[in-house]
């Protein structure tokens, strides 16, 4: 929202609340306090009230009160309140209780939590520069670490608190820092740092649901590649993505510089899109090559990568809990990110019916334009004399020309299905019939608009192969 709808909404509380025991009690906190000093628009109000109970408390007496515009939802056990007030029933607002936290397992990130003072309720907080509050009724920021404000105008990214204590208490606060410091592309504060190293394994007991959350965040940040890096300077890295752990120092071939990891780099930096599926595309493009790599004499290869790795994309997707479509898409995607190599820089050979055949395999041609942004990217990422810099350019050049001839064969459907193959070639169900059909997608891809009666002809002409070879052995 607005800033100053946000602020319309501020003064509106410190009205309702003027001459109640939540007067000077009630405080915005987090990231509305950080976004507004950013002067950023406001994604979230968080609210916490400084008394035993105190979110709950608040709603409830908006309630009692008719200020709120739907039934409050409260959550006992996080002393925790959503409510809508009547006077902006499109905004949720979440209030909590200050609190402190206990963590007694070292093996979770759940704390038993208790009433706290408004420095306990700072402390336990992930950084400084969402640690900042604003006491409406007072108009004033508090800045319990002093750090707060400073942060924000010179780009420092730090925690609260002793950074061992918060990481050892919460080591998803380590993914949460390196979000932040990409999503903004800031300096982690060096003890900060430091103690991210230190306490990097501790992320063993981060669920892969929560680690999904965090990574689909860093992905489409502006400083992805930022992320990543940070991921793997930190050691992090095996808790997030092992297999790419082992691409970090594999050398290549004379196609490319530096590591497979470099590579990868130097293709999501390349990349035209902040679409997480693009993103993690190129993030996992090449994790095959750590499966193929094989060496001849000087020479290194990576036979059939792409295959590889849309493979080991399935197992890795899946562990980290992302949806069925997600993961075919993402598979697609790296499958295909070779399909255009072999074409030329200026595509002098590839043939039409090539450039059919992928469109066809594309389906719709907003896959396949996503499938030209990874291609490019990947082009330009190569070697500085091996990069292809106008291929993509120029298929989608061909493309379009293919598009006003109505011979671009994005969702094409052949004039016959298998019931007609059976019928035309007396035919029982069987292998015969796919062959039949995948006949018929050959003439297409050769000549998409030929007639239906031509295309007929030719389908009750053709000979199987089978029959084909049976000939050549009597011949023999």
């Amino acid at each position: 929202m607005r800033i100053e709808r946000y602020l319309s909404i501020r003064k509106k509380l410190k009205e309702l609340i003027k001459g109640t025991p939540f007067e000077g009690k009630v405080l915005f906190v987090g990231g509305c306090c950080r976004d507004e000093l950013m002067g950023m628009e406001i994604k979230d109000i968080d609210m916490a009230v400084n008394l035993p109970l105190g979110g709950i408390r608040l709603a409830e007496w908006l309630q009692e009160n008719r200020h709120t515009s739907r039934k409050i939802v409260t959550y006992p056990n996080y002393q925790t309140a959503m409510f809508h007030l009547k006077y902006f029933p499109d905004v949720e607002l979440e209030a909590v209780q200050t609190r402190k936290e206990k963590y007694t397992d070292t093996q979770s990130r759940n704390p038993i939590t208790a009433f706290g003072s408004i420095e306990d309720d700072c402390m336990r907080r992930d950084l400084t520069i969402n640690s900042l509050y604003y006491n409406i009724s007072t108009d004033e920021v508090v800045d319990i670490t002093g750090h707060g404000v400073d942060d924000i105008h010179d780009h420092i990214i730090r925690t609260p608190n002793d950074p061992d204590i918060t990481y050892d208490d919460d080591p998803l606060r380590i993914l949460r820092c390196i979000r932040f410091a990409s999503r903004f592309g800031w300096e982690i504060e060096k003890t900060t740092y430091e103690g991210m190293v230190r306490n990097a394994d501790r992320l063993a007991i981060i669920t892969h649901e929560r680690i999904k959350d965090e990574l689909d965040k860093m992905l489409t940040c502006k400083h992805t590649v930022m992320a990543m890096e940070l991921i793997r300077r930190i050691g992090a890295m095996p808790y997030v993505l092992p297999e790419l752990v082992e691409t970090f120092d594999m050398g290549q071939n004379e196609y490319h510089f530096g590591t497979v990891w470099e590579h990868t780099m130097a293709v999501m930096e390349k990349l035209e899109s902040n679409q997480l599926i693009l993103r993690m595309a190129a993030l996992l493009h090449d994790v095959g090559k750590v499966r193929v790599r094989t060496e001849e004499g000087d020479k290194v290869h990576f036979l059939n990568h792409e295959q590889a790795s849309a493979d080991m994309v399935d197992d890795m997707l899946r562990r980290l809990k992302y949806g069925n479509d997600f993961i075919r898409e993402v598979q697609f995607l790296v499958k295909h990110h070779m399909s255009c190599k072999r074409w030329g820089d200026d595509c002098h050979d590839m043939k039409p019916k090539k450039l059919r055949k992928l469109q066809y395999a594309c389906g719709t041609e907003e896959r396949f334009r996503d499938l030209m942004l990874l291609i490019d990217a990947d082009n330009k990422a190569h070697a500085e004399d091996k990069c292809m810099l106008h291929q993509v350019e120029e298929i989608l050049r061909q493309t379009e020309v293919m598009k006003a001839q109505g011979s671009a064969m994005f969702g094409y459907k052949l004039p016959f299905d298998g019931k007609d193959v059976m019928a035309i070639k007396g035919i029982k169900p069987g292998v015969q019939v796919k062959e039949c059909l995948d006949y018929l997608l050959k003439l297409a891809f050769n000549n998409p608009l030929m007639e239906k009666e031509v295309m007929r002809k030719h389908l009750s002409g053709y000979k199987f192969q089978k029959s084909k070879q049976a000939n050549r052995k009597k011949k023999e």
